[in-house]
């Protein structure tokens, strides 16, 4: 008699290997991937890998055991069809702008839902979230935010100084010529 399909034991297997990566990642996006080519689907993967993240096709049924055991029973619906899930091990900005790009190129792709540190993000906030600039630019920002009026009030001062000295140097010459 042939076999077919996995044991029992290789999908406990694998459902603990996906509930482990639910638990080790606080970010994870699911997205449907119904006639995209595996060639597509590589490209995908190798820009995910640029963030630190992974692209994962999961059996369904397997998928939301795990999700059910990781306490993400919610989420486990959204798994239909031909699914994939992102576990996001960086920046979950640029995790969400390689998915919303890949999805513009690809019109079967699609985000589905997400999560992120606790909280279920929609496939809209997804495309939101895609549209910031990364963590890496972000805190350039703050930081150019801090740094500019401290640079202009270290200006106002030395000017403020400038004038002081311009000052004691025109009395001391007017000074020294009176005497």
């Amino acid at each position: 008699m042939k076999a077919t399909g996995l044991s029992r034991v290789a999908k406990d297997l694998i459902v603990a290997e996906i509930e482990k990566e639910f638990k080790a990642h606080a970010s994870f996006f699911i997205a449907q991937h119904p006639a995209v080519e595996a060639a597509s689907m590589d490209k995908l993967r190798a820009r995910l890998r640029q963030s630190d993240s992974r692209y994962v096709v999961v059996k369904n049924s397997l998928g939301r055991r795990a999700m059910e055991k990781a306490s993400l029973k919610d989420l486990a619906g959204n798994l239909d069809g031909a699914c994939g899930i992102v576990f996001t091990g960086g920046d979950a900005v640029l995790s969400s702008k390689a998915l919303v790009d890949f999805a513009k190129e690809n019109e079967s792709f699609k985000v589905i839902i997400g999560y992120m540190d606790g909280k279920t993000v929609t496939a809209a906030e997804i495309k939101t979230l895609a549209s910031l600039p990364s963590r890496e630019v972000l805190i350039a920002r703050a930081a150019g935010a801090v740094r500019a009026p401290l640079a202009r009030m270290v200006g106002v001062l030395a000017g403020t100084m400038r004038k002081a000295v311009l000052v004691l140097d025109a009395i001391a010459k007017k000074k020294g010529s009176g005497s």
